[in-house]
């Protein structure tokens, strides 16, 4: 062997060593990402170096949907975030990296929902003084769906929910979370399958066997929320999960699409008399669409009358995007609500918070059963799967 071939083989012995990744026993590598391209930053690796998370950015891991990791400069950093819920988080948009902070105390913002320790209310049996009972849907939906299998960004890592970041462990909605053994009516976090992150909602463990997602809830609370807001508030979501609230149409459509939701609206007026109304499927569409209400047939064993199907088809409407199909009229501002309006409403639950009887038929109605000259004590709206039934739990 000549002298240039011994240097030449030094050389490249020298190379290598001085290029080849670093790592550590917790994950960390330093330096090189698997194609070999110089990587300034730290990254961890998880699943044998199929799936990198960079420095500071945030995965679940493990069989616990609470179980949030972190890359560190020494492996990752595990906390279970479910232990508290803090009375100053505030909850934006899914997919929001950051949340404002705000005092448990002050009256939230348009497009925040509060979290306070309270006890969230009771929900409200029919007017026989039970929990109404589901009838099996006649009519079913064929929506395309992609199933939750596209890449999302989660925290600085890319993930999708089967097979990286833990998500598969996820709860999906409140019925996941009843199955998971959790049986109390409280707030929990949710992910589901084609949201860019996790969020808190309210869960209804009782009405109807539990495992209904609260999209809104009105009451006799002071100071009231005030629900004639704009688009992009209603798209959020705001209130306080604890006293009145509007989960956001962002959510509720992430919600909606993942498989063949019932809806279920509770009603109370000032008399302490109930009444409840269910259809046998709901979804909304995207943003795009105007989050375009679709809904099923009236479910024969309610006794609040037939008055949501009114809205059937309807685009969604607030004072600041005017989507009815009046030609005279703005609904939105008519009825001082954001909501399905069409020419204009026979239903107007996110209406001014009045007290009774209202000639102005501006407050929170529901025409079937009052009428719109009565506005209502308190009201919730909650979805469900079709496929859920609390028997296969027992």
């Amino acid at each position: 062997m000549s002298v240039f071939s011994l240097l030449f083989s030094f050389y490249l012995i020298i190379y290598y060593a001085n290029t080849a990744p670093a790592s550590n026993e917790n994950g960390l590598n330093n330096g090189l990402i698997a194609n070999g391209k110089v990587n300034d930053e730290p990254m961890c690796k998880m699943d044998e170096g199929r799936i990198e998370i960079p420095l500071n950015g945030r995965i679940r891991l493990g069989t616990n949907p609470c179980k949030v990791c972190t890359c560190t400069l020494t492996g990752f950093a595990c906390e279970d975030q479910c232990e508290t819920i803090p009375g100053s988080t505030s909850i934006g948009a899914p997919g929001e990296i950051g949340t404002t902070t705000t005092s448990g105390s002050t009256s939230p913002t348009p497009g925040q929902i509060m979290i306070s320790p309270s006890f969230p209310p009771s929900p409200m049996p029919n007017a026989n003084g039970n929990t109404p009972t589901s009838s099996t849907p006649s009519t079913s939906i064929n929506r395309n769906s992609n199933n939750g299998d596209l890449p999302t960004n989660y925290a600085g890592g890319a993930c999708t929910r089967l097979g990286a970041c833990g998500r598969e462990y996820a709860y999906a909605d409140c019925s996941e979370v009843y199955a998971s053994g959790k049986r109390t009516t409280g707030i929990y976090e949710i992910w589901p399958r084609t949201s860019p992150k996790p969020f808190r909602v309210l869960c209804d463990m009782d009405t109807d066997g539990g495992g209904w997602t609260v999209i809104q809830h009105r009451g006799d609370y002071y100071p009231q929320t005030n629900f004639y807001q704009t688009w992009s508030t209603y798209k959020r979501g705001f209130g306080d999960l604890t006293r009145d609230f509007y989960l956001g149409n962002e959510k509720i459509y992430l919600i909606g699409e993942q498989d063949e939701y019932r809806i279920h609206f509770d009603l109370e007026d000032f008399n302490n008399q109930t009444r409840f109304a269910e259809y046998e499927w709901f979804f909304i569409t995207n943003e795009q669409t105007k989050y375009t209400l679709n809904v099923g047939d009236y479910v024969k064993t309610s006794n609040a009358g037939d008055s949501f199907s009114h809205a059937r088809g309807m685009r969604f409407t607030t004072r600041d995007q005017d989507n009815d199909v009046s030609s005279t009229k703005q609904c939105a501002e008519n009825f001082f609500s954001g909501w399905w309006h069409k020419d204009c409403t026979v239903v107007n639950l996110n209406g001014l918070y009045i007290r009774g009887n209202d000639t102005s038929a501006t407050g929170i109605f529901w025409s079937g059963w009052l009428g719109g000259n009565y506005s209502l004590k308190s009201c919730s709206i909650k979805i469900r799967p079709n496929t859920f039934s609390s028997d296969m739990f027992l």
